[in-house]
């Protein structure tokens, strides 16, 4: 069947199939031969069915309510799962493929629009008078929402059937304020509970919060207001969000199932009928003693002897079922353990520490991600089934060595066995050697670490890989020998971590290539530890449905601190945080979040009143806050930030990271260029030696910021100093990532990658609601200025010092990064790259875009672009694409290929009553031209 998203981030194609469902099962007459009055749908039938179980009879069992009763009614739970079930196989019988949302209860806003579940009924009479769940049909009586093509002939309206006494009629709601809502604190509580009885009882009924909050008893009543159909025991079917609802309860439990209760469900001690074995009314199978005591005028109990019957225990798996959620992502990790990875990281990007190896570095991106992965499950957004396999070849054969003992994957989480601690504890005795089998270790990690979790099931839900190797494949299976696309439902993607001189391009993108592509880049290059951390992060963020939307690398001084600012739209709901001292020493670094009213969301030390770890300030005198849940470790900072009701003003607008490396006070601020910013941490340095920095002692190599030059261009902008370039620096590697309905993403083009073929990267854009206007942009490209491989390849091995051998590497290897050492030592300005600025332009209706012509130069090629302009959520919901203004040529320049900088906004995407909000976003990527024979 698929998997089952949050309703916010549908696309318009996914929430027009879910209502053109409902709306066609509405129309579908059960009983097309009765008199009019008398007549029902197949969606009225479902209405009564939930009724008609509250009051029914079982063997020995007279009166049970099968789904409902509180404290013991352990069916509560169960019934919905399959009555949901049942539910999302009917829609699919009128859409084929279409899935049941859920809602998350943080902010129905985005959910109550005209073409989707219809808006807040009418003060007064709470009726639903627009949209496709309207007593009159859409562009008829006085609904003004246009008919869509696929709406039903001789269906009128959305209207109860007959029997339903004062229910019978148009659909009545009348939402709550927010501040009703549940808060994240709550569904943490309910996530933590340790007994199946205590998580259903809070679950259903709100037992033990603080807040008070009811959850699914409370929000029946925040939803239907008084007298409207979700406040009512009879009815609460006939609105629609009540699935959406019921899906969240059911998306909750499979999360708490999969934290350590997969088999939990009491035997005994409960209400009858609502037992572990006990049969769920009405699929019976045909078993003799089940009844109603309730009646719907003509509506009957349908006969469902086909199912067999279902027993509580059949639910226990949704996966049997035939369906999973977005929230629970599998993420497999091949990690290279070849001989190669015992040579040195070119660039550690801590310049007076010592020198680590890229196995060294690649450990450390590994743990970071596996941190990361911790924060998201403590935050309750997402819990992550990942596992981690070493790979490499030896005289023997392959050798594929699971990181985490026992089962080799399993739920991410602090204190776990699959957990960071665990992960570096395991992984401290493994070291490097032999060659690298990567189509071998490629199906290997597909076939123990992706595939394998949940007995494989759904087939079709989409799972991820990320395979991290440093050089070619050298032995075992070619990959031509998996077919392209051949892994189907898994996204993969691939690190290419070395030098230009020793990563095969080809060799990567056919790694990809053998499973599902996405609308983002899924091949990395660099040579440096920053980009580990980039590559892991984006992994995980895909993984999450998280988009990047600010992505700098710089480097500070001793003593100094800096502000990076992020722009926060209605758009977003949540914001994955992640900022890397490359230094890695934890006491070192100090962070603080300010939100855009000005208070701390999060701080650890550093000054302006910061709040503790994880504070969230929900609820405060000043109004609801944004929550953050947050972990700190070897100089990461790991941090998830949900709207959670917040205020507008306590989210929307202009966030602030400050971010301290060994600064005593707050004195010393940098303030980089956003020039400075846009250049891709995987190309490397951003001015002065690139290799050679390798033969020279840490406490003698110079800091890029340190190193005066001419600038290239006008985007080539040094910070300005603070009086700390004697003191050590070290690197800072930030992302923030969003779950938005406002996706921007800078995507390179498909097509030819060999030398002198044109280059493209697009900015892709998806406006899941709402419309948006690009007003400026600004690119910059980092490209390679020699043929890196060619040089290298012409060096002996004998003609080289023996530091340029690798020690330990069996057979004899050469240390790319340290052969290009010698070389840069020798020639100057060798790995000097090309930089220059880019223009975006568009053509006619296509996306905004760079072109590089000049590709002669094999190597990758990194561009980092900004993208400025302003958000209005009261669009519509149609899914609105961007707009950039357009010159009158067929060649359109955006903001960055005007003198002045500036671009144009001419509004005509925003309705003309819209507050327009901001927003910013900083995106890089890379592709790589391939040289024409390797």
């Amino acid at each position: 069947m698929g998997v089952r998203k949050n309703a916010k981030l549908l696309t318009a194609a996914e929430r027009e199939a879910f209502v053109q469902a409902c709306v066609l099962m509405k129309a579908d007459i059960v009983n097309p031969g009765a008199p009019a009055a008398d007549q029902y749908s197949k969606w009225d039938e479902l209405v009564a069915i939930h009724r008609m179980i509250q009051n029914a009879n079982a063997p020995g069992a007279p009166n049970v309510n099968f789904g409902h009763g509180g404290l013991g009614a352990f069916s509560f739970l169960s019934w919905h799962r399959y009555f949901l079930h049942v539910f999302e196989q009917r829609l699919q019988g009128y859409v084929p493929g279409v899935m049941l949302p859920y809602w998350d209860w943080t902010d129905p806003a985005p959910l109550l629009t005209d073409t989707f579940l219809g808006p807040n009924g009418v003060a007064g009479t709470n009726v639903v008078s627009s949209g496709y769940f309207a007593p009159d049909a859409p562009g008829t009586g006085g609904n003004p929402t246009p008919i869509p093509v696929w709406w039903p002939a001789g269906l009128t309206g959305w209207n109860l059937a007959n029997g339903f006494g004062t229910l019978s009629g148009p659909l009545r709601r009348r939402t709550s304020p927010v501040s009703g809502l549940p808060s994240v604190t709550d569904l943490q509580t309910v996530l933590a509970r340790a007994t199946y009885s205590s998580f259903q009882n809070t679950l259903e009924g709100g037992a033990g919060l603080a807040s008070g909050n009811q959850l699914h008893n409370g929000l029946h009543g925040w939803v239907g207001g008084p007298n409207g159909h979700m406040s009512s025991l009879t009815g609460s079917p006939f609105d629609p969000i009540f699935y959406l609802h019921h899906c969240n309860i059911d998306r909750l439990w499979a999360m708490w199932q999969l934290d350590g209760h997969a088999d939990e469900y009491p035997v005994s001690g409960g209400s009858p009928q609502h037992h572990r074995n006990d049969i769920m009314y009405p699929w019976t199978g045909g078993a003799p003693g089940y009844s109603s005591n309730l009646s719907f005028g003509a509506i009957v109990m349908p006969d469902f002897s086909a199912l067999g019957a279902q027993r509580n225990v059949d639910t226990l798996d949704h996966r049997a079922l035939g369906y999973t959620y977005d929230c629970l992502p599998v993420i497999g990790l091949g990690l290279d353990r070849t001989g190669s990875m015992l040579g040195m990281t070119p660039d550690p990007m801590t310049v007076a520490a010592p020198d680590v190896t890229k196995w060294e570095a690649a450990k450390r991106g590994v743990s970071a991600f596996l941190q990361d992965c911790e924060t998201v499950y403590a935050s309750g957004v997402t819990y992550v089934t990942a596992g981690v396999k070493t790979f490499r070849s030896l005289g023997t054969g392959n050798d594929f060595t699971p990181v985490f003992p026992g089962t080799p994957y399993g739920l991410v989480k602090n204190g776990g066995a699959y957990s960071r601690a665990v992960f570096d504890s395991a992984v401290a005795g493994l070291t490097p050697g032999g060659g690298t089998p990567l189509a071998d270790a490629l199906t290997d990690v597909q076939n123990t670490l992706v595939t394998p979790p949940f007995g494989s099931v759904p087939a079709d839900e989409q799972r991820y890989l990320a395979m991290l190797t440093d050089g070619l494949l050298t032995s075992g299976s070619p990959l031509a020998s998996i077919p392209d696309g051949s892994l189907a439902t898994t996204a993969i993607f691939a690190m290419g971590f070395g030098t230009a001189a020793d990563v095969d391009y080809a060799t990567l993108a056919s790694v990809v290539a053998k499973g599902r592509t996405l609308p983002t880049g899924q091949v990395f290059h660099g040579e440096n530890a920053g980009t580990i951390d980039k590559f892991y992060s984006n992994a995980l963020a895909q993984a999450l449905g998280f988009t990047a939307v600010f992505d700098p690398a710089l480097e500070l001084f001793a003593g100094e601190h800096v502000h990076l600012d992020l722009s926060v739209t209605s758009a977003d709901d949540a914001v994955l945080l992640t900022a890397q001292g490359m230094d890695f020493v934890d006491e070192n670094w100090s962070f603080m979040l300010l939100g855009p009213d000005g208070e701390a969301a999060y701080g650890d030390g550093m000054g302006h009143g910061g709040a503790g770890h994880g504070s969230a300030g929900h609820g405060m005198a000043m109004g609801p806050r944004p929550h953050v849940t947050a972990r700190r470790a070897t100089g990461r900072l790991s941090l998830l930030l949900q709207r959670d009701n917040a205020d507008h003003s306590a989210w929307v607008g202009n966030w602030r990271l400050m971010a301290a490396y060994r600064a005593p006070d707050m004195g010393a601020m940098v303030m980089a260029d956003l020039g400075e910013l846009m250049y891709p941490v995987a190309a490397g340095p951003v001015r002065g030696p690139r290799w050679s920095r390798l033969l020279r002692r840490p406490t003698a190599r110079q800091p890029a910021r340190s190193i005066v030059a001419a600038p290239r261009h006008r985007l080539d902008i040094r910070p300005a100093g603070t009086n700390n370039d004697r003191s050590q620096a070290c690197s800072l590697v930030v992302n923030f990532y969003a779950r938005t309905r406002l996706r921007l993403e800078l995507v390179p083009r498909k097509g030819s990658r060999t030398p002198g073929k044109e280059l493209a990267f697009d900015l892709s854009t998806d406006v899941l609601a709402g419309t948006a206007s690009v007003t400026r942009t600004f690119a910059r490209l980092v490209a390679p200025s020699v043929d890196l491989r060619s040089l290298a390849s012409s060096q002996q091995i004998t003609d080289l010092p023996r530091s340029a051998r690798i020690k330990g590497a069996r057979p004899a290897r050469l240390d790319q990064g340290r052969v290009l050492a010698e070389m840069e030592n020798k020639e100057a300005g060798l790995g000097q790259p090309r930089d220059e600025e880019l223009h975006v332009v568009r053509h006619g209706d296509g996306p905004p875009h760079v072109h590089i012509e000049d590709t002669t130069v094999a190597g990758p090629y990194h561009v980092g672009m900004y993208v400025e302009g302003t958000y209005c959520p009261d669009g519509g919901d149609t899914g609105t694409a961007t707009h950039q203004h357009e010159a009158p040529d067929a060649h359109a320049e955006g903001g960055a290929g005007h003198d002045s900088g500036k671009g144009h906004d001419d509004g005509s995407t925003h309705s003309p009553n819209c507050v327009l909000e901001h927003f910013g976003r900083l995106l890089t990527a890379s592709a790589a031209i391939e040289p024409e024979s390797r």
